[in-house]
């Protein structure tokens, strides 16, 4: 979008209380508890429970749709769906005005939604899918032992950030991998008069900036995201991974 500035428009949070309505559907819960056992059962893992108190992405996503049409539209999310038979991206273009071209990104922790971020920054800057949307969704079911340490969120939550023509530019995500945790600060540096939101692994991090706000240490991947949809002006999100060392600096304005 040569001379026109792309970015933040709005940012819109929500929890969601309880289970989706589909984990009360007991043939549901049957099939899926038969999926995972079939997927990891060559790991010499199982089925945990906890199959009855999961959310879908796709309900949460479709409370937060907007009214205008999108060109195109991103879901990401680090725990996975307690509905995996559906291509819940497809189904959300189905849903949203514009019936936007739809992905989703996923297996790269909570760097993921920094990811679908410059996905969409790419895209509008061709020209061709200047209104984005991107989703970022954790749901608090993981009904199996993983095998490794994992962080599960304490809520249901799901963030929709709309993005187009905007006064707060979005500059290209960063995403470095390999970082020390006592590296964070200085390849984080000084982020100037702007809104520092730092997620749950920084909340001692010493950072420099007008003003610091820390997103809640109990919701991994929409922690940062969240704090975004509750502060205005410029910003800058940070992120880090401690599991994957990835360090994650999104900014707005």
């Amino acid at each position: 979008m040569p001379g026109v500035s792309w970015g933040l428009r709005r940012a819109v949070a929500r929890r969601f209380e309880g289970p989706a309505e589909q984990a009360a559907d007991a043939a549901h819960t049957a099939l899926l508890a038969t999926y995972l056992t079939d997927l990891l059962e060559p790991y010499g893992l199982g089925p945990a429970g906890g199959t009855g108190d999961g959310q879908s992405y796709g309900e949460m996503a479709a409370a937060l749709l907007p009214d205008e049409p999108v060109d195109a539209l991103v879901l990401a999310y680090d725990i996975p769906d307690i509905a995996p038979g559906r291509a819940t991206a497809t189904y959300l273009s189905h849903l949203c005005p514009g019936s936007p071209m739809a992905f989703a990104v996923s297996d790269q922790g909570r760097a993921g939604a920094h990811t679908a971020l410059r996905l969409l920054h790419d895209y509008a800057r061709s020209g061709t899918y200047p209104r984005g949307l991107l989703i970022v969704a954790e749901q608090a079911s993981l009904p199996y032992d993983p095998g490794v340490p994992v962080e599960v969120p304490a809520a249901h939550c799901a963030v929709a950030v709309h993005l187009g023509p905007s006064t707060l530019e979005a500059a290209v995500p960063r995403i470095l991998p390999g970082v020390a945790p006592e590296d964070v600060a200085g390849l984080l540096g000084d982020v100037g008069p702007a809104t520092l939101v730092l997620g749950g692994h920084l909340a001692d991090l010493d950072a420099k900036a007008d003003t610091i706000v820390l997103a809640d240490p109990a919701q991994p991947m929409t922690g940062v995201w969240e704090a975004l949809a509750s502060v205005e002006g410029p910003v800058v999100l940070a992120d880090y991974d401690p599991a994957l060392r990835y360090l994650c600096i999104s900014s707005f304005g």
